[in-house]
């Protein structure tokens, strides 16, 4: 009774083990397609406007800036870049993180921020460490690897930059970026792509969507 017992016991782990990793597995499973389609779900477009110093603290505000008790200004050493995207789809716990790109570089740099605003107000902009993640599951967002942190910064990198939202079910963002002191003019908007990010409540990056930004109209 006792050998027959312990044969059984044996067999019961046995069995509860291959179920963990069965599980474990399917678990896995479904992360690697949340990686590669967990966007699919969410319609996302964008514009992006590329207007001279003197006009960028009109145009802000014809989006709303000032409504949003936000003003914002240009810079001629600096070139600023107006984003407005809109996005419908399921909402759901947790934050949209936009990230822009300049694809002229190889791998495509992140473009700073300078600020945000929606429907409730301004939404300002961050960085996080486990955003990275993102250059090991996509290689368009490369850019995004770990970096030398800035020298007057303990918390964010002065390359890196997001703009976040809540991630209701249809909603609207507008961001002003700035390309960087140094940087090549950009006169095509189509060479610029946005990263449209999921990040739930407790900061963990779900998927990445690639949205390319036409060509001015």
């Amino acid at each position: 009774m006792g050998r027959h017992g312990a044969r059984l016991r044996w067999v019961v782990a046995l069995v509860a083990a291959t179920v963990a990793v069965l599980a474990t597995v399917e678990r896995f499973r479904e992360r690697e397609h949340e990686w590669r389609s967990g966007g699919d779900a969410v319609t996302v477009t964008v514009e992006a406007l590329l207007p001279g110093p003197d006009q960028v603290s009109d145009l802000a505000a014809a989006h709303g800036s000032r409504n949003a008790g936000q003003t914002v200004v240009g810079d001629p050493d600096d070139q600023s870049v107006l984003l407005r995207l809109h996005w419908s789809g399921p909402g759901q716990p947790g934050s949209y993180q936009v990230i822009l790109l300049d694809d002229r570089d190889l791998p495509a740099r992140v473009v700073r921020p300078f600020l945000g605003w929606n429907a409730s107000g301004g939404t300002g902009s961050s960085w996080s460490g486990s955003y990275e993640v993102l250059a090991e599951r996509y290689d368009w967002l490369a850019g995004v690897a770990p970096r030398p942190w800035s020298s007057d910064s303990l918390r964010t990198p002065d390359t890196l930059g997001a703009v976040g939202t809540r991630a209701v079910a249809d909603g609207s963002l507008v961001a002003v970026f700035r390309m960087g002191v140094g940087a090549a003019p950009l006169t095509d908007p189509s060479r610029l792509v946005v990263a449209f990010c999921y990040v739930e409540t407790d900061g963990e990056v779900r998927w990445a969507k690639k949205v390319p930004v036409p060509a001015a109209r």
